[in-house]
């Protein structure tokens, strides 16, 4: 959260990878550093230390396009 902070503060589009359990905390610090609208986005499924590596790509991989947007359009917003 806080590297994603201070790459914003630096104008480098950043999105913060968070666990499901963790959302309300990293809005909490987002909004407590200063960056309420800080771009997210959510991991729904966090037992990725118990699986594969295979597994744990394939779980990963659509999330890869959500981030891309994401910083894409943060880029064009700033």
């Amino acid at each position: 959260m806080l590297d994603s902070v201070n790459l914003e503060r630096m104008g480098i589009p950043s999105v913060v990878v968070v666990g499901e359990q963790f959302v309300a905390a990293a809005k909490a610090n987002g909004r407590a550093m200063g960056m309420p609208d800080i771009a997210f986005v959510v991991l729904t499924d966090n037992d990725y230390h118990v699986e594969d590596d295979r597994r744990v790509r394939a779980k990963l991989e659509p999330l890869v396009e959500k981030i891309v947007e994401r910083l894409y359009v943060e880029s064009r917003q700033g």
